[in-house]
């Protein structure tokens, strides 16, 4: 049986992600996650609910046994966490070093970083096979330390950043003992989502992508993933990003 793992399906390019594994009718399982399940509208009975906080320990647990329970094994798990700004908790991209903030660092490396590689260590016993097996984690060019030409935003592309490399541990890890496992990064692009709103009015039209877009193009790169290409980050037209 094949399984996919979605997580963050409530937001615009998890759940066109979603769309995009259902109708590729690849998997017999899409197992969905969101903070509330309660809002995803699925009735598709390949489709499973999960609810799932990935900066809540207790709930990335709960969230791994609910997974063992249905499945034995993981196919595709695609991860699309991610915060660049948050009003309510008072976080914004920096501007210079004498922005950064403890909480305001800690919040966004919560959510970029630890919360995905945890989540995907709590699942480790589910992706320890010989079968085809794809991690993709979404990253953001931004996290690039080679193309980093204008600095600032110093907490998100330090977070994507630290995220990469964690890609590219585990793909190593994996490697050992699945030699066909593919774990990337992924670029979206710039896509029209509550992420990049502030920031869009500096975006040429035909550079701002729908979630819709960017999720087929994307589901193209997980489609055609290599081994070779395991570690590392992948953008939307399917170009290697220098890290």
């Amino acid at each position: 049986m094949a399984v996919a793992l979605i997580q963050g399906a409530s937001g615009g390019i998890g759940k066109a992600l979603v769309q995009e594994a259902l109708a590729s009718n690849r998997f017999d399982q899409v197992i969905v996650t969101a903070r509330d399940p309660s809002v995803l509208s699925w009735s598709d009975p390949r489709i499973v609910k999960v609810a799932l906080d990935l900066c809540d320990d207790d709930s990335i647990e709960r969230a791994q046994a609910s997974v063992s329970a249905c499945a034995d094994r993981l196919n595709l798990v695609v991860t699309t966490a991610g915060v660049l700004r948050d009003e309510s908790l008072g976080i914004a991209p920096e501007k210079k070093l004498t922005d950064l903030r403890r909480a305001s660092m800690r919040h966004v490396f919560e959510v970029n970083c630890f919360g995905p590689f945890l989540w995907y260590a709590a699942l480790a016993p589910l992706l320890r096979h010989r079968e085809t097996l794809c991690i993709a984690t979404l990253s953001a060019r931004v996290g690039s330390i080679g193309d980093n030409r204008l600095g600032g935003w110093h907490s998100y592309r330090a977070s994507k950043a630290a995220q990469n490399m964690l890609t590219q541990n585990l793909s190593l890890e994996l490697r050992r003992t699945n030699p066909n496992a593919v774990v990337i990064g992924l670029h979206p692009g710039t896509v029209d989502t509550a992420l990049s709103k502030p920031f869009q009015s500096a975006v040429a039209a035909d550079k701002l992508f729908t979630p819709e877009f960017s999720a087929k193009s994307l589901w193209s790169v997980i489609s055609s993933a290599q081994p070779e290409q395991s570690g590392k980050v992948i953008a939307w037209d399917n170009q290697a990003i220098v890290p």
